[in-house]
């Protein structure tokens, strides 16, 4: 089973854009996230781009092509000139294959029971990833950037989103997941099996049993849980003499305070490190013990971020993971 993952825009074309934040950047972050989830269930998963550079339309129909895919799925967000257009919608070609229907329909029922306004549905357009791919493919445009909400909503949801997205693509290909592989960070609980908004109620029961953050342990990994697990870093870089104002807040002081966790290294900082790591879908075990799992997750997330990959969280990748 092979799945084409088409991050859109990138590099000079930035796709939609408002304000500071481009669309491309979304498009790669969860292209690569999805593709995580399907390889945790043991799917081969192909991108037509895993970085920010600009790759033709007509080239990411024959990387599918070349590569004999068995689905492709582009990634998008929408825009519009009215800010309160919003909602999820699936594009199929305009004379779609019954599986590239299915496709679309298995994604967006998946899909819009998380972090989304509206469903707008499926719609069928002429565009060119779309008509030039032989493999059954589907356009997803996740919410519109163009919506102050919506964008809200990918932020706030966007594990569960980029979970529910992948598990449509799964029920298409008629792959099962058992559920300690298939998530975001799957088998990250200590205790297996849990599920992604299991494991991160989790992670904020342990914030507030270690830290007293006083989250809503409702597994939605958004603002507040950020700031609380800076604060459990701050707590725990006190602990080593760095006298921080525990706020929540990452500054230069933070940064500063941090030090090097590498492989070897065991306790709170490399579960914390971890929390950070699997909430931006890495797969890693949350048991505070750097070991090659974790130093190989660091790695991908330093790649990902054009961080020298030496598999060491220092204070640039820390910040990366933390802000």
């Amino acid at each position: 089973m092979l799945i084409v993952l088409d991050a859109g825009h990138g590099g000079y074309d930035a796709g939609a854009v408002n304000g500071n934040r481009q669309e491309k950047d979304d498009n790669l972050r969860m292209t690569l996230a999805i593709g995580r989830t399907l390889q945790s269930c043991g799917v081969n998963v192909l991108y037509t781009r895993d970085t920010d550079v600009f790759i033709p339309l007509m080239d990411r129909s024959r990387i599918s092509n070349n590569a004999g895919a068995d689905y492709f799925v582009s990634i998008h967000r929408n825009s519009s000139t009215s800010p309160q257009a919003n909602g999820f919608e699936v594009h199929t070609y305009t004379t779609p294959t019954a599986e590239s229907m299915r496709l679309a329909q298995n994604i967006l029922q998946a899909a819009v029971t998380a972090g989304v306004q509206s469903n707008r549905g499926i719609k069928q357009s002429n565009l060119s990833v779309l008509r030039n791919t032989t493999a059954p493919a589907v356009l997803v445009e996740a919410n519109f950037i163009s919506n102050a909400m919506d964008n809200q909503l990918f932020d706030n949801y966007f594990e569960q989103m980029v979970q529910n997205i992948a598990d449509g693509i799964l029920k298409t290909a008629g792959v099962s997941c058992d559920g300690t592989g298939g998530l975001p960070g799957g088998g990250g609980n200590p205790g297996g099996g849990s599920t992604n908004i299991d494991t991160i109620r989790n992670i904020q029961k342990v914030l507030n049993q270690r830290y007293g953050t006083g989250l809503v342990v409702d597994g939605i990994w958004g603002p507040a849980s950020r700031r609380a697990l800076i604060r459990g870093l701050q707590t725990e870089l006190n602990r080593l003499g760095a006298n921080l104002v525990v706020d929540g807040v990452w500054g230069p002081r933070t940064r500063a305070a941090i030090p090097l966790l590498r492989r070897g290294s065991t306790g709170n900082l490399v579960y914390l490190m971890q929390c950070a790591l699997y909430v931006k879908g890495y797969t890693v075990a949350l048991d505070g013990i750097f070991g090659a799992d974790t130093e190989r997750a660091v790695r991908q997330f330093q790649q990902d971020h054009r961080l020298g990959a030496d598999g060491i969280a220092g204070p640039a990748t820390m910040e990366k993971l933390f802000t």
